[in-house]
């Protein structure tokens, strides 16, 4: 996003005056000339074009898992603040999300390409004619399009062209060499923004140096300068919908797999920016600086009762990465929305940390219509949950998961990482065991993704290369199978592959490929095999309720099929099963997926078929049973971050 992302690692050529603690203490007079001379090559009118670039991995796009709704398509949030921070100016603004266009233009006309999505900032920048371009990068799959659209911007227009977002932060001297970028604006961009705006225009509109600028003047490169940069977060987006049609959002993708259930209208909110926590793995912090802010509970308010009575929508997705830091606001905002007779449900997919929630909590998430939540559980081991800086305890996810037996409407998650920066083997068998402990409704198992900015990351350009292996426009996937249209995973004869991942080395550290068969495995024998919901006490409709919608995103998934019939049996649609039998049949018929369900006994239990309640049980257990042949010793001995104590299966 480009307002609410990143900080940069190094800064230049700052040159403070004197007097420092004066209002007028920096000299920004290089920008201010660079800005001129702007001004003075070109005819600068008023209009600004915001640009948020594809989301969706290009590489492996699907046009049957677009018209499934299956691929994200968030709105352009970062790019909706930026829009309320500078709509008080002399300014005919416009937004552009491609990844929006992309997915829209898929759905409505059968002839289009997702390749030919350069068109559509074509037509826009004709029909437009903007003076000035933002475009936002999130991710590294988006660099190629991102590149691309620099490329026709400054091709086609004399626009001043400003770069932001995560990829703009960490690429500002790539970016502002050639034919790239004008200005590279990093992190939080409100403030860095106006202040650029003063300058492009010439007109001061008293706006406080900030740094974070980044420009080139005379071959040399430069950075604004200013008092730290803390954006005061308050106000709401509404009138920014007036420039995204987010009512249309949901007809072409989704916020998260709850949001294909219902043909409605969802919209992301945020309360609160920041994270307390400092996790290595994660670039939040680095991204938006130390502390957490939040708006106020009447400006949230406010925008929900807009979405909701004016717009429509029906579903809300939190997008805090620490929603409880004020826990108490919070609170309020969930019983002010309790106490609205608003058809609505909401989701908080980025995580609450654990040993915030307390019962009053999860009573209010419940009563506000909150469908559940996903917790950072990262690492079932000790060690790794210390040196990645979580600040979370084992003993806390235990209690949660007392907790949650008194509220079973909730869905719940915990989110898993495989593949840690120096993570053994046996380190991952402890997430592995741990996620089986905790037994939530899923475990959000992921292959880590360097990212940048995160700290785990920052000193080794080999994890860069060695676990985002670059595939044309495509980059490895933190769910692995994203990486494949078709949804499988692909490596070499030298990787331990199904039952067999279990016998890795324990004190070894798997490269990427072995980490994608150990996801696999964790994955497969976790949420299906071991799912709670598909066992006595379980409510398999939470099963369905899930696994149905995330299936839009992997339409030819067999083992998907197979326990959504198994769900369906549970639950005495028979005819519902049968279908799904059928179809879990038709997709497994490849070679790659007759291995994986040989492997897994899957085709075991697609050949019993059960029939009834008491079926369903017993082909489970059987399984379960026989698969703990291949980890059992994992279980029977509680190593925990000892290597010495790991069970040598590969010598097994």
């Amino acid at each position: 996003m480009w307002g609410i992302h990143c900080r940069h690692e190094k800064r230049r050529n700052k040159k403070p005056m004197t007097c420092e603690n004066h209002a007028n203490a920096y000299d920004n007079s290089l920008l201010a000339d660079y800005c001129r001379s702007l001004r003075e090559g070109r005819e600068l009118g008023n209009r600004l074009l915001m640009i948020q670039i594809p989301q969706v991995i290009l590489g492996s796009f699907s046009r049957d898992i677009a018209l499934k709704r299956g691929y994200y398509n968030f709105p352009p949030t970062g790019l909706q603040y930026l829009f309320e921070a500078i709509k008080g100016r002399d300014l005919e603004i416009e937004i552009l999300d491609l990844n929006f266009e992309i997915l829209r233009r898929v759905h409505n006309d059968p002839d289009f390409h997702h390749d030919q999505w350069p068109e559509i900032l074509e037509e826009k920048l004709a029909k437009f004619r903007p003076s000035m371009v933002g475009v936002s990068c999130l991710f590294d799959a988006g660099i190629a399009p991102m590149l691309k659209s620099l490329e026709i911007i400054r091709e086609q227009t004399d626009a001043i062209v400003i770069g932001g977002g995560v990829i703009a932060t960490y690429e500002s001297k790539n970016l502002l060499t050639g034919d790239g970028c004008h200005f590279v604006i990093s992190g939080e961009g409100e403030n860095k923004l106006n202040f650029l705006l003063d300058h492009l225009t010439g007109e001061d509109e008293g706006t406080a140096a900030t740094p974070g600028i980044y420009f080139r003047s005379g071959g040399e490169a430069y950075e604004s300068m200013g008092a730290p940069d803390i954006v005061d977060v308050k106000g709401d987006l509404i009138d920014s919908y007036q420039k995204v049609p987010i009512e249309e959002y949901y007809k072409y993708g989704s916020l998260n797999p709850f949001t294909r259930m219902r043909d409605a209208a969802y919209a992301p909110l945020q309360f609160a920016r920041g994270c307390r926590a400092m996790c290595t793995f994660c670039a939040v912090r680095d991204f938006m600086g130390k502390g957490v802010r939040h708006r106020s509970v009447e400006d949230v308010l406010a925008e929900m009762t807009f979405l909701v009575e004016e717009l429509g929508v029906h579903h809300f997705e939190w997008l805090d990465d620490d929603p409880t830091y004020y826990k108490a606001e919070f609170k309020q905002i969930l019983r002010e929305i309790a106490a609205r007779d608003w058809d609505i449900c909401w989701f908080s997919n980025n995580g609450v940390i654990a040993s915030t929630i307390d019962e009053e909590l999860l009573e209010l998430m419940r009563d506000s219509k909150g469908i559940g939540f996903k917790v950072g559980i990262e690492s079932g081991n000790p060690d790794m949950l210390r040196k990645v800086k979580k600040p979370a305890t084992h003993d806390k996810f235990r209690k949660l998961s007392e907790m949650l037996k008194n509220f079973p409407e909730l869905f719940v998650g915990g989110n898993i990482i495989v593949g840690l920066p120096g993570e053994k083997f046996f380190q991952m068998m402890d997430s592995f065991k741990f996620m089986l402990e905790v037994d939530y409704d899923w475990a959000a198992v992921t292959m880590c993704q360097a990212i940048r900015g995160a700290t785990a990351f920052s000193d080794s350009g080999e994890y860069f290369e060695n676990q985002m292996k670059v595939k044309g426009e495509n980059v490895v996937n933190f769910i692995p199978v994203r990486d494949s249209s078709k949804g499988c995973i692909e490596a070499d004869d030298s990787v331990l592959r199904g039952l067999e991942a279990f016998r890795v080395d324990p004190e070894s550290e798997p490269d990427a490929d072995q980490v994608r068969e150990i996801w696999f495995a964790f994955n497969v024998i976790g949420n299906y095999v071991f799912n709670k919901n598909l066992m006595p006490g379980g409510r398999p409709d939470k099963f369905i309720y899930w696994v149905e919608n995330a299936q839009k995103g992997y339409p030819t998934n067999p083992y998907m099929c197979l326990f959504l019939s198994l769900a369906y049996t549970l639950k005495g649609d028979l005819g519902k099963a049968k279908e799904l039998r059928a179809q879990a049949i038709e997709y497994s018929q490849t070679e790659y997926w007759r291995d994986r369900f040989v492997t897994f006994g899957l085709d075991d239990v697609l050949e019993a078929d059960p029939k009834d309640i008491q079926g369903v049980y017993h082909i489970l257990t059987k399984r379960q049973e026989e698969l703990r042949l291949a980890f059992e010793d994992w279980l029977k001995v509680d190593y925990g971050c000892i290597p010495g104590n790991a069970p040598h299966l590969a010598q097994a």
